[in-house]
């Protein structure tokens, strides 16, 4: 395998996103096993009440003992439709995050319409591209099938929905910024809840991505711990589009644990 062995998106117990399995020694065993050698921890930060829970976060990681590169994190969410992450320069330095990834995590819809379904989040991708303080945008057109279920709205299982155009737009907004696009493991190409078909048309969205000069991140955005291996499916991605290693993002400077910070 050519692809670099990163997986810069993966949560633990300490926010209560992940279960109880992802204590970060643990993680770190895991990835040493499955060979990563760059690792990115990214709890959530969806409002500015959580920020004391990532400080414990933070110890624990420059604690380690490994071979492995590990950074410290975070995931923004949207607090609205339109709205903003909950994140500044000054919470940046105040905590000590070395990168933010973020993203859109819900459909932001009263009543199902497929066309402005699709509009609202091609817009919030683009919003988190124009971001300075995020490197990294999460999984684009992955729903919580629960949202979905709840309304009785058809299940979103085929990206044709999503045109070249748009595709092509955000790759020209990520390669201008400089934002990396990520291939997400358990969020979009083993996700349970979505067809073959749908993974193979993803891959294709991400190839018309790639086509604009875009880099891109990979992560396996793991809540439990036999959930991190599946980053080899996405490592595997990187190959199928024929990614060289230089654009596969990963953090610049020391990482906060492991044996490169010494």
């Amino acid at each position: 395998m050519t692809s670099p062995c990163y997986d810069l998106h993966m949560h633990t117990k300490y926010l209560g996103c992940a279960n109880g399995t992802m204590e970060i020694p643990t993680m770190v065993a895991e990835c040493q096993r499955l060979g990563v050698q760059v690792m990115g921890i990214t709890d959530h930060l969806n409002t500015p009440d959580q920020l004391s829970l990532h400080a414990p976060i933070r110890e624990e990681i420059a604690a380690l003992d490994t071979d492995i590169e590990v950074y410290f994190g975070v995931e923004l969410n949207y607090q609205s439709c339109d709205g903003e992450y909950a994140y500044s320069a000054e919470i940046q330095e105040q905590m000590g995050f070395q990168f933010a990834i973020g993203g859109i995590h819900r459909p932001y819809l009263e009543t199902y319409d497929l066309r402005e379904l699709v509009e609202i989040q091609h817009r919030h991708h683009l919003k988190t591209c124009a971001d300075p303080l995020v490197q990294v945008l999460v999984h684009p057109y992955w729903f919580g099938k629960r949202d979905f279920d709840e309304r009785g709205w058809p299940w979103f299982n085929s990206m044709r929905a999503v045109s070249k155009e748009r595709a092509r737009e955000l790759g020209q907004a990520a390669h201008d910024t400089g934002t990396a696009i990520e291939i997400n493991a358990c969020a979009n190409l083993v996700n349970p809840a979505y067809s073959s078909d749908y993974v193979k048309e993803y891959i294709e969205y991400l190839g018309e991505i790639a086509s604009e000069g875009a880099m891109f991140a990979v992560g396996s955005d793991a809540h439990d711990i036999r959930q991190l291996a599946t980053v080899q499916r996405a490592w595997q991605v990187v190959e199928e589009l024929g990614l060289p290693p230089e654009r596969i993002w990963r953090p610049t400077g020391k990482p906060l644990g492991g044996s490169a910070r010494r």
